[in-house]
């Protein structure tokens, strides 16, 4: 069950115009971001939570049943925080948050914590940010258990496929650049000479405007040129460097030909489809 602490029940039941809410922010990238709805920065936990940013959260409003609590965060946009690169880039996708309230006057007193989840879209516009909240049931909407398939299932590296990605990850950097989403990388190629050997891989860029960020490898060919699925959303310039992931197209000749785990192969290449097994039966010959 629940506990409240004791300072911020008798605040509520005072009708206290002292109480605000706070949100927490963790990044995939560990980094922790703190806001406030109180004219005042406060430090709670070690972590500074921001008034001069200012935090408008839409109403709280718990579900009885499964349904996902959606709410939107809405903050000033300065652009030293939310800055497009990260925006675009997803640097912000999926980051955990905590919303609570607490006496901004005594913000050591404890803290009700009021709802967590994820964070989703993130919207830039007219000088502001909106951000969507996302509840823990939002993991209840995910589909349970799977359905076959002729392409693998199973993400490379994952439980389930099991590789160690470590001899099939590189470092290199860039030595030409032809747009944000197409580049070349001659180190690479001299490391690499398959042609495709990275198509469908990940890429995570270690240096330059692009620094943190991910992107898909749509295909990759012998003399070290890459095209990325979306362009980066700043510009990549050479000498940037970077780690990619060699790339798994999900088909059996991959599995078993590229990283030798034909075993754990999570798909069904062989199965019949809806048109033989409706078929009508063929004469013998």
């Amino acid at each position: 069950m629940k506990t409240v602490p004791a300072h911020i029940a008798a605040q509520r039941q005072a009708g206290s115009a002292t109480l605000a809410h706070g949100l927490r922010i963790t990044r995939r990238d560990g980094l922790i971001y703190g806001f406030t709805s109180a004219v005042e920065t406060a430090f709670i936990g070690g972590v500074r939570y921001d008034a001069a940013q200012g935090l408008d959260v839409s109403q709280v409003v718990w579900n009885a049943g499964l349904g996902v609590d959606n709410l939107e965060l809405t903050t000033l946009d300065d652009g030293s925080l939310f800055t497009r690169t990260e925006v675009f880039g997803g640097i912000w996708q999926n980051a955990k948050f905590v919303i609570f309230e607490y006496d901004y006057q005594n913000p050591t007193a404890g803290i009700d914590a009021l709802t967590a989840g994820t964070i989703g879209n993130v919207t830039l516009s007219d000088g502001k940010i909106t951000v969507e909240l996302r509840g823990l049931q939002q993991y209840l909407q995910q589909p349970v258990g799977e359905v076959t398939s002729k392409t693998c299932r199973a993400r490379l590296g994952d439980g389930a496929c099991k590789v160690n990605l470590t001899p099939f990850t590189f470092t290199s950097s860039v030595s030409a650049v032809t747009s944000r989403a197409v580049f070349t990388s001659s180190n690479l190629a001299s490391q690499e000479n398959d042609a495709d050997y990275f198509g469908e891989g990940l890429l995570t860029f270690t240096s330059g405007d692009c620094r943190g960020i991910t992107q898909k490898v749509r295909t990759y060919t012998t003399a070290g040129v890459i095209t990325l699925a979306i362009a980066m959303p700043a510009n990549i310039q050479t000498g940037d460097t970077f780690s990619v992931i060699a790339g798994c197209r999900k088909r059996l000749q991959d599995c078993r030909d590229k990283f030798s785990n034909v075993l754990n192969f999570q798909g069904e290449p062989d199965i019949q489809g809806p048109d033989s097994l409706t078929a009508p039966p063929s004469e013998a010959v």
